[in-house]
């Protein structure tokens, strides 16, 4: 049966019920893709290419015992590279070296890498795209992310330096964390931005996938995405990317104390 002239779904649902030769396609499809995605995490094309191979075999295993996606297959990929990222650096974190390190990791080692929500793990995403999402935001946010997430300070320790109360900081840096990622989804767009009609719509994904629009702006992305392919994977994309926290610059060791 040539399972190539069937859609993801259909694929999906043979594969099920238990015809693995219909996952083929399916990896044929979306291993670029999953590729791409797995560099984010990886620290050399080795690792990216065990991300991959990792995370097909689990969503193989996930459909032959009924589960697996239910909607869209790439994302649910994604996902699952991105679970795998998260569990390796995890598992890594929690090992003991036995042996002194080089001294750039050793320098390292004096640097809190960590990001801003406590989740994300160095070199996760593009700096780049970080930066720019930075550069994006109004400066009263820039301000206290870099009191607080980059200098970490305390809201007590910011709020003097600010000129506004301790609790004016959390909410302070509550919203500039959200606007913040907000803005590194729509840098990512800029990177992978479509043409033609989709121009005056792309900008506002970002805020649609978080929920932050107007309503009548999102009545009208939502309609566009009713007839748009193309935006509507970019949407699944953005998704996947809107699950993983956009690591800022690495905390100042001593900064607390300069």
């Amino acid at each position: 049966m040539d399972y190539t002239r069937h859609g993801d779904a259909d694929l999906v649902a043979f594969v099920r019920a238990g015809t693995v030769g219909a996952f083929g396609p399916l990896y044929e499809r979306h291993v670029t893709a999953a590729t791409r995605r797995a560099r984010y995490f990886a620290r050399c094309s080795a690792e990216a290419d065990a991300l991959v191979s990792d995370g097909f075999m689990q969503v193989l295993e996930a459909l032959l015992a009924g589960g697996g996606p239910t909607e869209s297959f790439s994302a649910y990929l994604w996902r699952t590279i991105t679970n795998l990222a998260f569990a390796r650096s995890r598992k890594e974190a929690r090992e003991v070296p036995t042996e002194a390190p080089p001294v750039d990791d050793a320098g390292r080692g004096h640097v809190r890498q960590e990001s801003f929500l406590d989740l994300a793990i160095e070199g996760v995403v593009d700096r780049a795209l970080v930066v720019r999402a930075f550069a994006r935001l109004p400066g009263t946010s820039q301000q206290v992310l870099w009191y607080t997430e980059v200098l970490n300070m305390s809201p007590a320790e910011a709020a003097p330096i600010l000129e506004i109360a301790p609790g004016a900081v959390a909410a302070r840096a509550h919203r500039a964390r959200d606007d913040l990622r907000t803005a590194w989804l729509a840098a990512h767009v800029d990177t992978v931005r479509p043409a033609g009609r989709c121009e005056a719509i792309v900008d506002e994904l970002g805020g649609w996938i978080r929920q932050t629009l107007r309503t009548r702006r999102r009545s009208a992305v939502e309609q566009h995405l009713g007839g748009c392919l193309r935006c509507r994977k970019l949407v699944a994309e953005l998704a996947t990317l809107n699950a993983i926290p956009p690591a800022m610059p690495a905390r100042v060791h001593g900064a607390r104390s300069a």
